[in-house]
């Protein structure tokens, strides 16, 4: 049986292997903060300290971009803020970037995710990807632009 001691307190006690929680993903963990005996006839070997290591992180399991559609007019300029959410809540890398095609001049996404458009824009339909740094997960999001409505009589 072996224990693992952190300071004066054990952890987590039994056969090998052992696990150690409660440590936050993705952090550096110093040589010798942990250290480990073995347990034999209820006698402690001398304590061995742990190497340095670093716990794992938390992947990101998707992203959902809200809202999943836009609808204006074309020849008049407009935005359209668009939220990503990463999945997990609480993975380590939420990073995300953004790219709309087709490529149009005029037309453009931020690195918020947010989109713009000049009076130039043609009628059409645009669609923004967002992807995550971590796991290249992607999600679209589709803006139309509609031939603009003329007035009677015009």
């Amino acid at each position: 049986m072996f224990k693992i001691y952190k300071g004066d307190d054990v952890v987590v006690e039994g056969e090998s292997p052992l696990t150690i929680t409660g440590i936050n993903p993705n952090a550096n963990v110093a040589a010798g903060e942990y250290q480990v005996v073995r347990v034999e006839d209820d006698r402690e070997s001398e304590r061995v300290d742990i190497p340095a290591f670093n716990t794992l992180p938390i992947a990101v399991t998707g992203v959902t971009l809200s809202p999943k559609t836009s609808n204006a007019e074309a020849e008049t300029a407009g935005t359209r803020q668009l939220t990503a959410a990463v999945a997990p809540s609480n993975a380590t890398n939420k990073s995300v970037s953004y790219a709309i095609a087709p490529t149009t001049s005029g037309l453009s996404v931020n690195n918020s995710g947010l989109i713009s458009w000049s009076e130039v824009v043609a009628a059409g339909t645009y669609t923004t990807t967002v992807t995550t740094a971590d796991g290249a997960k992607k999600d679209t999001h589709v803006l139309t632009l509609t031939e603009p409505v003329s007035e009677e009589g015009e």
